[in-house]
């Protein structure tokens, strides 16, 4: 995992999961602009890049991915700035929108859903829906993955296809 959000919140989860003794399966790394460009081809593993919404280290994530995934939650405002994401990414990369903190039954859910599928946006199948168990797990090696079990098994799908 390459932390290259100029929030840190993926190397402070690491950070606080280490603290508690809980820390996580994988390697949590802080990049930035020049470890990006630096990056060379994985063979046999993965690597996620958190990177921010907008500038130049997210063009450069995107440059030295093999696939984007762009969150989104049922909130206008987030979907109108995934679309953008979505519509920088798609000459260069696969891409697909991710709908996460999902409230589902609202009018909100519902209507991000068909807006996406209206403008035959790249998404993911499965939502990973909004919850406490989610919030209150920083720190920790999370135990339970709800939905993102799902996520996972979509993208090696589109990946492998």
């Amino acid at each position: 995992m390459l932390d290259a959000d100029p929030q840190s919140s993926a190397s402070l989860w690491a950070d606080l999961a280490s603290d508690n003794n809980d820390p996580l399966p994988f390697e949590v790394v802080p990049a930035n602009l020049s470890t990006l460009t630096r990056l060379k081809p994985a063979k046999g593993e993965w690597r996620f890049i958190d990177a921010p919404p907008s500038g130049r280290v997210l063009e450069t994530a995107i440059d030295v991915a093999d696939f984007v995934i762009v969150p989104t939650s049922d909130s206008p405002l987030d979907l109108q700035q995934a679309w953008a994401t979505l519509k920088a990414v798609s000459d260069k990369k696969p891409a697909a929108a991710l709908v996460v903190r999902a409230e589902l039954g609202t009018t909100a859910f519902k209507e991000t859903l068909e807006a996406l599928d209206q403008n035959d946006t790249p998404r993911f199948e499965t939502v990973i829906r909004k919850r406490q168990e989610i919030k209150k797990s920083l720190g920790w090696n999370p135990t339970k993955l709800y939905e993102y079990g799902d996520v996972l098994s979509e993208l090696i799908k589109e990946i492998e296809s």
